[in-house]
């Protein structure tokens, strides 16, 4: 993969490991996305199979694709582990792994984990620094105030450069920090005229630490649903809106965007055992301004809305109701390739 993502058409994929599909079936599309042209393959982790056993997979099956997690929750592996499990997937691969790293939430990291739940932004420079300094010199003597490791060794040589680390940024701190530490930030259910204010902070944060703003890339997943059945897309996507009604990150970026009022019904239908209700909250057009569902046109345009607004690196998100999974991951990857 060039590791420039910057400028040009490149395309990332997000391909998340997904109940509808056979290991082996996803591998074929892995191989099928790397021959269509999609510069990396991203997975995210929540549940489900772990992130580094389907990104091996992937580079089983392909060779040039990038591979990377989009994205990891920090603090539900050390950061030496997490620097460990990435040398290994980058050694595995040829060269080929990109980090994606989170912060994720309270309620994935403490109640479903059992794990402390640092200050965001301290834990995130902490860990990075750790991660890269085992990445460069194969050893790690750090000292933080969120995380620290002394006399970690890797063991292990890797291939040159060391995979690049991407933040998950949502609000201004993180994306300023993005800006300041990262290679790239990834940014997540944001509106295409909302790109611009984002990308400000990473910049700022970026100059504020005495780097080039241009040397840090700014990726977006899009999400997109090509099909004749739009009804079913939106409901579906209304769904999946719902699931971050509760995340306290993603309501101050949604309240932001102008959909707080909305979030806020939803919030109340669900606390009030309306719970069949609670997505309809979302209107069609609030749908419409965060992901693309119906004709194949409609989401290729979507995501040029994106590049015209400065982004460096789109990355198609396949959606759609989890009963058509298996028609419409390969169908809108397949409609929407670079």
């Amino acid at each position: 993969m060039n590791a420039d993502m910057q400028g040009g058409r490149r395309l990332g994929l997000a391909l998340p490991a997904s109940p509808a599909f056979s290991f082996a079936e996803l591998s074929a599309l892995a191989r099928e996305a790397e021959t269509l042209g999609y510069d990396a393959l991203w997975v995210p982790e929540v549940a489900g199979p772990d992130v580094f056993t389907t990104l091996a997979t992937y580079a089983a099956a392909t060779s040039r694709v990038g591979l990377a997690t989009g994205v990891i929750p920090i603090q539900t592996r050390t950061p030496p582990v997490l620097a460990m499990s990435f040398a290994s997937l980058h050694a595995l691969s040829g060269g080929r792994a990109i980090a994606g790293l989170g912060v994720s939430s309270t309620i994935i990291v403490e109640q479903w984990h059992g794990a402390t739940y640092p200050p965001p932004l301290a834990a995130t420079l902490d860990c990075v620094a750790i991660m890269r300094e085992i990445f460069t010199a194969g050893k790690c003597a750090y000292e933080g105030k969120a995380y620290h490791a002394k006399g970690f060794r890797l063991g292990f040589p890797m291939p040159a450069p060391p995979p690049k680390i991407f933040l998950a940024g949502l609000n201004p701190g993180m994306l300023r920090l993005a800006g300041a530490i990262a290679d790239g930030v990834l940014l997540n259910y944001t509106p295409p005229q909302h790109i611009g204010a984002h990308i400000a902070e990473v910049r700022r944060g970026a100059e504020e630490a005495g780097r080039k703003p241009q040397d840090v890339i700014t990726g977006c997943y899009v999400r997109c649903c090509v099909t004749a059945d739009e009804a079913s897309g939106v409901a579906a996507f209304q769904r999946e809106l719902g699931s971050y009604a509760f995340v306290p990150a993603y309501v101050q970026m949604f309240g932001r965007f102008g959909f707080g009022e909305e979030f806020a019904a939803f919030q109340r239908l669900w606390r009030e055992g309306r719970r069949d209700e609670a997505p309809s909250a979302f209107s069609a057009a609030t749908v419409r301004a965060i992901a693309a569902i119906g004709p194949a046109e409609r989401a290729r345009t979507f995501i040029e809305e994106f590049r015209k607004a400065g982004l460096d690196y789109p990355i198609l998100f396949p959606v759609g109701p989890g009963r058509t999974a298996r028609e419409h991951t390969p169908g809108t990857m397949r409609a929407l390739r670079p």
